[in-house]
């Protein structure tokens, strides 16, 4: 044991203690490397992946196939490491190099099967950020989302599925190309949107979008893609529920072309604020019910259904909030349609998991300024002093010397600030072009590692937990006769006042919550993932000793995980795994 190594009396309570930094490659602190590696198997996400991915490069000077290079990148970030440069503290880890690798045997360990280096994962996700490329891994997103419940599901369409969708910002530092300043957060963010399954939180779908983007602008895409390919896919029936960002006039009207179903939360405005005093002055006073309307807004094709739902119960300072929606009140009255879109809490819980799970975005390339500099010092002051002085010569002669020079200089700055302001534009497009792809990809790959920590996490409980029918917020049907939906606020019974009935009112109108056995993602890479052990090597076998802390948990995940039968769809673009 080199002195270099080892750091004498580390512990200042017991000065015999030594720690050392010997021997890396008999040592691991990513054991879990291991459990991502069977859920990638188990999922068949590689092979998904590669149904649509061509590998471009040279494969003479190739060292580590594209497979490999997905694995190590998807485990890397499952375990939590958020840089791609942190293939420089993995290279010696024992466990993660077995997990990452195809090779059998003890001879994966072997310095010729070592990992590839930042660079050249750095190099990969440039490769994945062409616009096919880009296109197949939000494909498969959505795939791997839909497989997961249809494999719930024992290989059976389930009878609905409500799709929730939200944006939530992904702060940077710097001017990265594609981000932008948004005013509500403050900062300088991107805005990604994410799609996910209400009930049980599998991802469907993600985007990245600018900042300062207005949730409604062309996410009628995004949320018409992913409902048609639920629709067509894993789900009898669709509901997309969505908060006010998202309500269009183009996604109302392409969801009921395709007999989609909606509940999103309209914006305020004028018209609805009129029509809100209107009904509160019609009863006398604040309603305590939803309240069923009727309502067309000007960009609209048509009229559609509107329920007022009332936030407080102060007769001082009513506060409603509106939902429309493409549900008849025979499927679904006007309290239990507050109710449903209450429920969403669940989806925003998972996705604020998300956030946490998805790793840092890359830093901002910057533009070649290099170019810049040499023209501008070089081609530029000669181009400059060649015109001038032709100029000046030609202004000397015509007898106008000092105006002329006058004008040429202002005319000569005027164009070469242009030309740099263009150049600079023109260099910012340049790098934009190949920033916010990559980006992109790593947006994608963060959530798919998300997804396969969500199925891991899944089965440290019951197998069939999340099968749809044990799914706890579907849309709620009304065992009793619906309160009344309009009419003059309640008075005093005598049973007690008139705060007691509000609040018992208030109680009826929440639903109860639901409390899903599920580990944070946090706490399933800390207790699961992020696991100590030591190798020992023998003839032809390489044997982990893993701490006696994740003893437990891992039998739960081996003992559920072999049991589950993964089902696979036939995508219309990739039948191969038909």
């Amino acid at each position: 044991m080199s002195a270099s190594n080892t750091l004498k009396t580390f512990a200042s309570h017991n000065r015999s203690v030594k720690v050392s930094f010997d021997k890396p490659d008999q040592l691991t602190s990513d054991a879990g490397a291991f459990i991502g590696r069977r859920l990638l198997d188990l999922t068949g996400l590689i092979a998904m992946l590669m149904e649509g991915l061509k590998d471009s490069r040279d494969k003479r000077r190739v060292r580590h196939s594209l497979p490999e290079l997905l694995q190590q990148v998807l485990l890397s970030f499952m375990q939590g490491w958020d840089r791609l440069r942190s293939a420089e503290a993995l290279k010696n880890d024992p466990a993660f190099r077995v997990a990452c690798r195809n090779q059998r045997g003890a001879k994966v360990l072997e310095a010729k099967h070592r990992l590839a280096s930042q660079p050249t994962l750095s190099r990969t996700i440039d490769q994945l950020s062409e616009e096919p490329k880009l296109q197949h891994l939000s494909d498969t997103v959505t795939r791997l989302g839909m497989e997961t419940i249809y494999t719930r599901n024992g290989g059976k369409r389930v009878p609905e599925l409500v799709i929730d969708v939200d944006s939530y910002p992904v702060e940077v530092y710097g001017k990265q190309e594609g981000s932008e300043y948004n005013a509500h957060y403050r900062h300088r963010i991107y805005l990604p949107m994410v799609a996910t399954c209400g009930p049980t939180g599998d991802v469907l779908g993600a985007e990245l979008r600018p900042g300062a983007m207005n949730d409604a602008r062309d996410s009628h895409q995004f949320i018409h893609r992913i409902a048609k390919a639920g629709q067509k896919h894993v789900a009898e029936r669709i509901i997309v529920r969505a908060d006010a960002g998202f309500n269009s006039p183009i996604t109302y009207e392409r969801l009921e072309d395709d007999g989609i179903d909606y509940v999103m939360r309209l914006k305020k405005n004028k018209k609805l604020k009129t029509l809100m005093e209107k009904t509160v002055a019609k009863y006398g006073g604040s309603p305590t019910h939803c309240i069923e309307l009727t309502y067309k807004a000007e960009s609209w094709n048509e009229a559609r259904r509107v329920v007022m739902v009332p936030k407080t119960y102060s007769k001082a300072e009513p506060e409603y909030y509106f939902l429309l929606t493409s549900l008849s009140k025979k499927e679904c009255n006007a309290q239990s349609l507050a109710d449903f879109y209450r429920m969403r809490g669940k989806a925003e819980a998972h996705h604020a998991e998300i956030k946490y799970a998805s790793c840092m975005l890359s830093s901002a390339a910057r533009p070649n300024m290099f170019e810049k500099v040499v023209k501008q010092s070089l081609g530029d002051e000669s181009d400059n002093k060649t015109q001038d002085e032709s100029d000046n010569k030609t202004q000397d002669e015509s007898g106008n010397k000092t105006q002329d020079e006058s004008d040429n200089k202002t005319q000569d700055e005027s164009d070469n600030k242009t030309q740099d302001e263009s150049d600079s534009k023109t260099q910012d497009e340049k790098a934009t072009k190949t920033v916010r792809p990559q980006n992109a990809v790593r947006l994608l790959l963060n959530v798919m590692a998300y997804q396969l920590i969500h199925i891991g996490r899944c089965q440290m409980i019951a197998p069939d937990y999340l099968a749809p029918r044990n799914w706890p917020l579907g849309l709620p049907t009304a065992t009793e006769p619906p309160p009344t939906d309009v009419g003059p606020p309640a008075e005093p019974s005598s049973n007690g006042t008139a705060e007691a009935n509000t609040e018992k009112h208030d109680k009826q109108m929440k639903p109860e919550p639901v409390h899903a056995p599920l580990m944070h993602v946090r706490r399933f890479r800390e207790n699961v993932l992020k696991v100590g052990g030591r190798l020992t090597r023998h003839a032809r076998r390489l044997h982990f000793y893993l701490a006696e802390s994740a003893k437990k948990l891992w039998e739960t995940f081996w003992e559920n995980t072999w049991k589950l039968r993964w089902q696979t769809l036939c995508w219309p673009s990739l039948p191969k795994r038909c």
